[in-house]
């Protein structure tokens, strides 16, 4: 899809997600088959419910419909990241301040190593974890991936 109509359609949904407090995370527009596949990840401080994901998908069709600015055959899918969608941006940090969150690191001698703790904060070049050893300041150029962490109930 040309890039004129894909920011037209986001411009065109970015009230929507906002009108639930809710942020588009990622937008994608894909061909399949014969049709045109618009996927919306959405997310917000505390996750979104599956509830809300159906709600919003209305809206965005009703919208999409109204505007017509796919004049093709499409469908739309609303749904969340999922737990196990990696942390990219410091907006997705900023979302999930007060979460565990698990972290691949860069140490000062060119190996990984892994931390999990409650993230505390969000600074402009780093991000502040609660782990069992303390408070752990880590900039954000030593972080090769971070996911939220799953917690097992039994």
């Amino acid at each position: 899809m040309d890039d004129p109509r894909q920011a037209a359609i986001r411009a065109l949904v970015e009230p929507i997600f906002a009108e639930h407090e809710a942020e588009l995370v990622e937008f994608t527009c894909r061909p399949q088959g014969r049709q045109l596949h618009v996927c919306l990840l959405v997310d917000k401080v505390g996750g979104v419910q599956i509830q809300q994901c159906a709600v919003i998908n209305r809206q965005v069709n009703q919208a999409l419909e109204t505007a017509n600015l796919i004049e093709a055959s499409y469908t739309v899918e609303v749904s969340s990241p999922g737990l196990d969608r990696p942390l990219g941006t410091k907006r997705d940090f900023e979302r999930t301040i007060g979460e565990d969150l698990k972290l691949d690191i860069c140490i000062e001698d060119g190996r990984f190593k892994e931390l999990q703790g409650m993230l505390l904060a969000v600074q402009p070049d780093a991000v502040v974890l609660k782990t069992l050893s303390g408070n752990l300041t880590v900039p954000f150029t030593q972080i090769r991936t971070a996911k939220k962490a799953l917690k097992w109930r039994n």
